[in-house]
């Protein structure tokens, strides 16, 4: 992707440097650009061998070549503080690295790890020093900060060369938009994370207490109305049973628009798009969270935490509270995303097995389908430093990841990446983790099919473990439930079933790579705009101080990137 060239890029980049040492504690094609200070050093110190690409040692041959002497790479990366280890194992010796080191020649060394909460904070402040590693993830707007200090290795050639068959055909899904994405002025910077449940399974549902809504004699929601009035009944007309108030109606969580206890799907109901841009009525690009559908779902979300239906404290609680909330028996309704049943419904159920969920298609505010919006084929990449002595490296790691867990056969003996009981995959311990979009959709629908059949022998993996697990659960196995409101009939994945069949789903208009007004300003756009929905929903600011967001939004950069963005199509 090209854009305008600028004069004094110089003094550009080096404000960028001070501005994202400021910047970082609030959040997560130029070929005359200048490093910030410190980068030429640091980047002689921290990687071995640097210099051209004709004086880098050759790898060994082939995309599963191993390395002899062994080399080292070195990375950083977040953990969650969720995530449990094998007993003994951690994130720097696990069964990964222990194939990377004996079978591949190569030794992943983790500069440092934090909280997933902390890792965009720490990676800005490494990344405005210069002070990065050989290779790690970063965001779009992280990518263009990157390649306009020129501290990228272009990998287009290295792919190419490195790349097994499977890892190109699954950065080339959905047509080579992540791709697409990760290029600018014909070179590759990053390469693509492709998720699992990345495409159509991104697209948000509604969890609900079924036992709730039969014991209140509810209707199923068809409508917004529909969710308004059983989320109201949830909070007010006491469903479990106890002759306390202690439930909640509407489950929110405080980032608004991720994880469980999101709002997208509320707001999408009423045909508003947050953080995506949507093609207006004259044909140009739009940006979704200033549209008047946003203002009008923020005014119906503040009608129900005025009434009571939200929690009063959902503006301080993350998703974690909210999942505390349902393994509680605080709250029986809140949207959320296709892999939500699986851990955390799943401790209520444990908790209650008397509990009942069920899982529903987002729904508008007439009844009519809704489309969901689904989030981008790539917002992540994994980039290498420019002057790392082992580019290809990086390559070789995520064909080894494919090679094992997707390409390996482990019949008859388990799968060593997967938790049989549903816990954590170990697949998660891979410092570059590049999946299928549609894995998971696909295993699904052959697993409703031999279960139909009752022969699930001639099922590879990932539709193998499935089947185990839900074959278990019909025999009475309780603790297989987690598979059946994820994989069963009725479960998560029948509603992404059913967007994918119905051609359901919205796609952001853009999927380029960040503009540069994007990537100076947009974070501290989105920040704004969060704080001022919050203050909305919140009754601490009017519906009104809406359209003084817009303006605003439009002021400080908004009206720029939209610009931008248009000129880059």
């Amino acid at each position: 992707m090209n854009f305008e060239k600028k004069k004094g890029r110089t003094a550009l980049a080096l404000a960028l440097a001070a501005f994202l040492a400021l910047s970082a504690c609030g959040s997560a094609g130029n070929d005359d650009a200048t490093a910030p200070e410190g980068t030429k050093q640091s980047q002689e110190q921290t990687s071995e061998g640097a210099g051209s690409s004709a004086e880098k040692p050759a790898a060994p041959e082939g995309p599963l070549g191993k390395y002899d002497p062994p080399i080292e790479v070195t990375t950083v990366r977040f953990v969650n503080a969720s995530f449990k280890y094998d007993e003994g194992k951690s994130i720097d010796d696990n069964i990964w690295t222990d194939i990377f080191k004996n079978e591949y020649g190569i030794h992943v060394k983790n500069l440092w790890t934090v909280d997933e909460s902390q890792y965009r904070q720490k990676l800005n402040i490494s990344i405005a020093s210069g002070d990065i590693p050989d290779f790690m993830l970063v965001n779009k707007e992280e990518l263009m900060r990157l390649y306009e200090s020129d501290q990228l290795e272009d990998m287009s050639g290295v792919l190419e060369s490195y790349g097994s068959d499977y890892l190109k055909e699954l950065l080339n899904q959905d047509n080579g938009a992540a791709l697409r994405a990760a290029t600018f002025d014909g070179k590759l910077v990053g390469i693509p994370q492709t998720q699992v449940n990345g495409g159509v399974s991104t697209g948000e549902m509604i969890y609900l207490r079924y036992d709730w809504l039969k014991k209140l004699n509810l209707p199923e929601p068809k409508t917004i109305d529909d969710v308004v009035k059983i989320a109201t009944a949830f909070a007010k007309d006491d469903p479990d049973g106890n002759g306390v108030a202690d439930t909640y109606g509407l489950g929110m969580n405080k980032d608004l628009f991720q994880t469980h206890g999101t709002v997208k799907g509320f707001l999408n109901g009423f045909g508003a798009y947050p953080d995506m841009w949507l093609k207006g009525a004259d044909g140009k690009l739009v940006h979704g969270s200033i549209q008047p559908e946003t203002k009008t779902a923020l005014q119906k979300l503040s009608e129900l935490y005025a009434n009571g239906v939200i929690d009063r404290e959902f503006a301080v609680k993350d998703w974690n509270k909210v999942a505390e909330d349902v393994a509680a028996n605080r709250l029986g309704l809140a949207y959320g995303t296709v892999s939500d049943g699986g851990h955390i419904h799943r401790a209520n159920k444990d908790n209650n097995p008397d509990a009942e969920w069920k899982i529903y298609p987002i729904v508008s505010l007439d009844g009519s389908p809704v489309h969901p919006q689904l989030a981008d084929t790539a917002n992540n990449f994994y980039v290498v430093k420019k002057g790392a002595k082992h580019p290809e490296a990086i390559i070789k790691l995520a064909n080894i990841y494919l090679e094992h867990y997707y390409l390996t056969s482990y019949a008859p003996d388990p799968n060593p990446f997967i938790s049989r009981d549903g816990g954590i995959f170990p697949g998660k311990y891979h410092p570059t983790v590049i999946d299928p979009l549609n894995v998971n959709l696909d295993a699904f629908r052959l697993v409703q099919e031999a279960l139909a059949s009752g022969d699930g022998s001639h099922l590879g993996f990932p539709a193998n473990v499935h089947f185990d697990r839900l074959t278990k659960y019909a025999a009475g196995d309780q603790e297989m439930w987690f598979s059946t409101i994820v994989f069963g009939a009725e479960g998560s994945y029948s509603v992404i079933d059913y967007y994918d069949k119905n051609k359901l789903g919205i796609y952001s208009e853009f999927q380029g790579a960040a503009t540069p007004t994007m990537t100076e300003k947009m974070s501290s756009l989105k920040k704004f705009q969060d704080e001022t929905f919050t203050k909305i929903i919140m009754g601490q600011a009017s519906i009104d101080e809406f359209d003084k967001f817009v303006e605003e939004w439009k002021k400080l950069g908004g009206d720029k990137i939209t610009e931008e963005v248009n000129a880059s199509l």
